[in-house]
């Protein structure tokens, strides 16, 4: 009986990004319009903002339920922070953005 090396070794899986743990400032958005902005904090794998809730990391960064149906979708934006949609059962209902507080 043969055995791959891919059995041996295992294969190599997605690689995945964490949201970096600090302080932020989020804004939601919907249709341009401002809705909600207060400070965050992204602390232990959980962005912790109006509750707490599990950051569950994709290759780009991450994403949040945030309830059932809400889910928000953290990117890396390439300068510190993450964008992303926020959608809700399945539709986009608008946007997040974390920014970094200096």
């Amino acid at each position: 009986m043969t055995v791959s090396s891919a059995a041996l070794l295992g294969v190599a899986g997605e690689a995945n990004a964490e949201v970096k743990s600090g302080n932020y400032v989020s804004t939601t958005w919907s249709s341009g319009i401002i809705l909600l902005q207060r400070n965050a904090q992204v602390r232990g794998g959980d962005l912790v903002l109006i509750g707490r809730y599990k950051i569950h990391p994709t290759r780009t960064g991450g994403y949040v339920d945030v309830m059932p149906g809400h889910r928000i979708i953290l990117n890396r934006d390439g300068h510190g922070g993450y964008r992303g949609p926020a959608y809700f059962n399945g539709a986009v209902i608008g946007s997040i953005t974390l920014t970094p507080r200096r």
